[in-house]
């Protein structure tokens, strides 16, 4: 399974420098999209996989370990793209900041459930045990993360646009 298209460092878009906390921000019109793409990519896969996952569990466990990797790499992306950029937006709003951490703690609470899940799923593959509950663990997990980035984060970001960043930042 390909890994969703990262910022490439020293893009036209993202000029990273060696540290992270320093990098340039930039808002990408194709960032919420490629995330949201990265994001069923993952979900099709997966229920894909249920199937093989309920007949060789153990033969699937690669294949899980993979969309594990995979949802961290599209977390990776949101953590260095995304929320550095609301949050300088909201960086003289107080109860701005103040909803973006709450929104952020919830996602973070959401994305930690989705680990946990496919922790779970490993285990039980492995233990040839309780696969496809497991598996609809992870699958609702998947669902829950997603909808919250959709219905409060990916708005959030797509409202700022570059006109508002820009004047933003001269501000």
């Amino acid at each position: 399974m390909d890994l969703p298209e990262f910022p490439e460092i020293g893009s036209s878009t993202f000029a990273v420098t060696a540290s992270p906390a320093r990098q340039t921000l930039a808002f990408d019109p194709s960032l919420v999209p490629r995330v949201r793409t990265a994001y069923t990519l993952l979900s099709k896969r997966f229920a894909d996989l249920i199937p093989m996952m309920e007949r060789e569990p153990t033969a699937s466990v690669r294949a899980i370990e993979e969309c594990a990797r995979q949802f961290g790499a599209v977390r990776h992306l949101e953590t260095v793209w995304l929320y550095p950029l609301l949050a300088s937006v909201l960086e003289g709003d107080a109860q701005g900041r103040g909803q973006l951490i709450e929104l952020r703690l919830v996602g973070l609470m959401l994305a930690r459930r989705v680990q946990r899940c496919f922790d779970e799923l490993q285990q039980s593959a492995r233990a040839e045990v309780l696969v496809a509950d497991a598996a609809a663990r992870v699958t609702a997990a998947l669902a829950n993360y997603s909808s919250h980035g959709d219905a409060a984060i990916y708005p959030l970001y797509e409202l700022i646009g570059p006109q508002q960043y820009n004047a933003a930042q001269v501000a």
